[in-house]
Formats: C-alpha cells, structure tokens, sequence
C-alpha cells in the first residue's frame, strides 16, 4: 500500500524533483534541508490545471514569486511551511521545510527511507526512541503508558488510513519528558498527537493534516509543561486544543497548566476551532497558559454555534484562568473571533459549572473587510450557589481590523452577557 500522490502538482527543489503527496485536505511536499551551511533553495511548483491568481500563506512572511503560465518559482528557506492556494480554498499545496533530522544513536525504532511499514498500534517504553527518515511512510499509531524519555522524531509520515479504528496517532498517558519533532501526520481517523496526564512535552516542527471530523491535531489533555512551536496544521476540527477529560485515559481528567504555543501556523476546516480551550474540563484548574506568534490563515464557518478563532468553552467545573494570546495574526476567519462561554454542552461531565477569569489578548491582527463577532459569555445561576458563572477579566489590547485599531465593543462587533470587567485597551 502507498500513500497517495498528487494528480495535480508536481514540485522541483533546485532542480530534483520531489514527491508530492495527496490528502483530501490538500496535496503537500515535505521538504528537508540537508547541509548546514545552506538554508535556502529554489523551489518550482507546477500545477496541472490552469489558475487566474495564487495566494501563498502565511500573507505576513511575504514571499515572492514568479509566475510562468502553470509555474510558481520562489525561494524558500528550513523554516517555511506554506500554503500555494491558487483555488482558493480547494485543493492547495502544502510546502513543508525543515533541515534534515539524522538517526539518533539511540534509535530503537528505525524507519529508513521509502520503506512502507504497517505498524498498528506500537507500545512505546521508558528510553524508546522512533525515527522516521525523510520518504519513510508509517501507517498506525504510538502510545506510552507511565513511560520516561520517550521521542518519535525524523521527517517521515505517519499515515492513519485505518479510518474504522478511533485510535490516536500518537498517545503518551502519564509519561515524562516526551518530545515529538519534525515528522508529519496526515490522514487520522480522530484526534492526532494526544499528551494525556504527562508532563515536560516537547511537540517541534510537526505538520498535521486531516479532514475527517474530529480530527483535532494536537489535545492537551490533564498536562504540565508542554511546549508547542513550529507547527503547520490543517484538520477538521480544533487545530490545538487543551482541554481535562477522560475519554482516551481517566488519567486526563487531571489541572492543566504552564503550556506554551508558538510559532505555528493553522487552517481550521469546517469543524471546531483554530484556539480551544475546552470544551471538556474535567478538572480544578486550567491555567498559564500562552498562544504566541501564530498565524491563523483560515477558520472556515461552522455553524453549529461554537466555531472562533479563539474558544474558551468551560463545559465542566475547572477554573480556566491566566490565558494569553499575543501577536496572533488572522488572515480568513467566517465565522467568530472571539468565543468565550461558560455552558452545559453534551461533553459536560461535571454536574457544575467552574468560572473562566483572566484572559489576556494583545496583539490580535486581523485582514478582511469585516472583523468576526465575538461573544463573551457566563452562566446562568445554578442550584449550587443561586448565582450566575461570570467570566471576569478579559483584555482586549490592540485588536486590528487591518490597520484599524479596534477599541470598543460596538466597532469589535462583540456581545458580552454575564460577564465583568471586559475592556480594550
């Protein structure tokens, strides 16, 4: 069996053709950097149906090019992952950069180059580490269970085509010190890279891509000091999320805290959101934490009510506070900006409701003709306490519509019920 190829592209990298792979999410290119002392190439992407105009995200890197009727040439560097959309949303390419990751020497799990290897589920123990070679493709998933220094590493593809099987690509439960880098993930029939009770998670230059409902990429679930950046993810569902929940462990119904995002570039298909916080929070606290630096370059509209750029959906009884967003750069949002809701959903487990306080945004850019609504709002009294769940606390510094500073809640579009001390500064 191999993973599909592109009917529609082929792509050059200083001359040498590379693969070019098909997912219903859009054809992509992984393409590595082998010597140290060189971080940039040509690249020559041909299409073989003809287009009028081409968009390469994300807008801000601001990337030249040259058209030659179907031919797109531009340079690129380790650094780059890019979307070459020249049909607007449908069928873009995804050209994904990093330098060549070499084997580890303590490798016990090796994957060589344009090998096929059908894994089903591997159990991953204290000390294992995965390497995946760039044109190594992996089918199944990797899981770990009260395991320490577990890395899955390399610039290979880990391909989920089980689709019948509702496993996760990759399933760390209660381990320490667990670092993800470089490798791909396409096609999973649900939640991709899961954190799950552990703590010390590294997740470094990872591409995700999916279209399949419930497809998040990347759930944080009942964790602690989990690190996020580099990442290029394209799913049908929330593209991060942290939530505490037991569905794949009941160690995950745990506080989450100190998690960091950044860097990282995200397009939010038709389902959930491109931020979430939630909506399962099965747990005392969810804070500190951070969202920096990333690029969001399409939230495409769900309408089932819950679909932003950023979510906070507190569906159970944690108290989520200290979150920060900063210097997040939205290119295509259809649907909401801001989500923020305290509420009883069909996730809920918890028979109250927890509070949401604190939430920090500054720095939010954002392009179109018209800024997305946001709403920001708490609960209603319940039979605990008589009172109302208020969200307290939000600042909205330096919200742009282009260049347009945004400073009151008539011009953000916003609605805020139930809530306390929301301002712009």
């Amino acid at each position: 069996m191999k993973l599909p190829v592109s009917d529609n592209y082929s792509v050059s990298v200083d001359g040498l053709t590379v693969d070019v792979y098909h997912t219903e999410a859009g054809d992509f290119c992984v393409i590595c950097f082998r010597d140290a002392n060189v971080d940039e190439a040509e690249i020559k992407i041909t299409a073989k149906k003809s287009f009028n105009n081409v968009v390469i995200r994300p807008l801000r890197a601001e990337h030249s090019f040259s058209l030659n009727e179907n031919e797109i040439t531009m340079m690129l560097t380790s650094n780059d992952r890019i979307s070459v959309e020249p049909y607007g949303l449908k069928n873009p390419l995804f050209v994904l950069c990093d330098r060549y990751i070499s084997e580890p020497v303590n490798a016990t799990y090796v994957y060589k180059k344009d090998t096929f290897t059908d894994i089903g589920i591997l159990q991953l123990s204290t000390g294992d580490c995965v390497y995946i070679e760039e044109g190594a493709v992996v089918s199944g998933g990797f899981t770990a269970d009260c395991a320490e220094d577990i890395t899955i590493t390399g610039n290979g593809i880990i391909w989920g085509f089980h689709a019948e099987n509702k496993y996760r690509a990759i399933l760390p439960v209660e381990c320490k010190n667990v670092k993800i880098t470089g490798i791909t993930i396409t096609d999973s029939p649900s939640w991709n890279i899961v954190p799950t009770a552990c703590k010390d998670v590294v997740i470094k230059d990872v591409n995700i891509l999916g279209v399949l409902m419930s497809t998040d990429g990347i759930d944080i679930v009942g964790c602690e000091n989990v690190t996020v950046t580099g990442c290029f993810i394209c799913v049908n569902d929330d593209c991060i999320a942290v939530k505490a929940v037991r569905y794949s462990d009941w160690r995950g119904a745990r506080d989450t805290r100190n998690v960091i995002v950044s860097d990282c570039v995200f397009w939010n298909l038709k389902c959930g959101n491109a931020i979430e916080i939630g909506y399962e929070t099965t747990c005392d606290e969810i804070c500190d934490v951070y969202f920096e630096n990333i690029d969001v370059i399409h939230c495409e509209h769900e309408g089932w009510q819950s679909g932003a750029v950023f979510s906070i959906h507190n569906g159970d009884r944690a108290h989520i506070h200290n979150i920060y967003y900063k210097n997040i750069y939205i290119e295509d949002a259809d649907e909401k900006l801001i989500d923020i809701k305290i509420l009883t959903s069909k996730y809920s487990s918890d028979k109250y409701r927890g509070n949401v306080s604190d939430i920090y945004f500054d720095g939010i850019y954002v392009s179109g003709d018209v800024l997305p609504p946001s709403i920001i709002r708490g609960y209603e009294p319940d039979d605990k306490t008589g009172e109302p769940q208020l969200v307290r606390n939000v600042v909205i510094k330096d919200l742009f519509l282009n260049d347009k500073k945004i400073t009151d809640q008539m011009n953000a579009h916003a609605i805020f019920e139930l809530s306390s001390d929301v301002r712009f500064e």
